[in-house]
């Protein structure tokens, strides 16, 4: 499943590692395994890009998955 894509394709990785979890239907939750500020510092795309456009079934997070249970 593509998570996001930039307007001019840049390539995309995450900044800092994830944990990506399913959710109902082809939901995915992505999760950072350290807190970060914005979702925004969830990606680095080379190239200068600085606009992502998540898919529709993808929640992004700022707090890891164990902070919030």
């Amino acid at each position: 499943m593509e998570i996001c894509s930039t307007p001019d394709e840049s390539n995309i990785e995450f900044a800092v590692p994830v944990e990506v979890y399913d959710g109902y239907g082809s939901a995915k939750h992505v999760y950072p395994t350290e807190q970060i500020e914005r979702v925004a510092d969830l990606f680095v795309a080379d190239g200068g890009s600085d606009e992502v456009a998540v898919a529709d079934e993808v929640r992004l997070y700022t707090i890891p998955h164990d902070a919030l249970r």
